[in-house]
């Protein structure tokens, strides 16, 4: 039986990372980031699962009530996330190649936008969409973007999708 989830389309995977930076104030953001908060993007009823810090944790509430999908229930959270990984890398390579990240810093494991305009009907597809998901995008890019990804109060440690043990200090 074959079954289609947009966690794994590219070029769906491509539309939301544009999504994330276009509404992301940070200049830079580390790829992990970037891939933690599309991988919520895509799976948002899982966010009820990751800690918050105890000042956003009202957000936790008010943001994820109505999230719940029984389609979209998954039993390991982090294969999933470690399978969307090559989509991932291959949307944010593509984003590169057209020149709307910098190649450069991406050979860093950082993502810095460019400034490159996207195409007008790009942006209207994007404001669009973000009306369905525009809680969970706005969610990870403005009020939980100021937490760290590594240390035992980042994102690795909060979302226990990435090992966080050995991050440096």
């Amino acid at each position: 039986m074959l079954v289609y989830h947009p966690a794994f389309d590219l070029y769906n995977c491509i539309f939301r990372m544009l999504q994330l930076l276009s509404y992301s104030k940070e200049d830079e953001i580390h790829v992990d980031k970037l891939r933690i908060w599309d991988f919520y993007t895509t799976f948002p009823s899982l966010i009820r699962e990751m800690s918050f810090p105890n000042e956003l944790r009202h957000l936790k509430e008010k943001i994820i009530k109505d999230k719940s999908n029984p389609y979209e229930e998954i039993a390991d959270a982090k294969q999933i996330f470690e399978r969307m990984k090559t989509f991932q890398m291959s949307a944010i390579k593509c984003l590169a190649s057209y020149g709307f990240v910098d190649s450069k810093s991406l050979s860093k494991n950082r993502i810095r936008k460019t400034g490159k305009q996207l195409p007008e009907e790009l942006l209207i597809k994007i404001n669009e969409l973000n009306n369905q998901k525009g809680d969970v995008i706005k969610l990870v890019t403005s009020d939980l973007a100021e937490l760290p990804l590594f240390g035992d109060k980042g994102w690795k440690a909060r979302t226990g999708l990435l090992e966080f043990m050995y991050d440096p200090k």
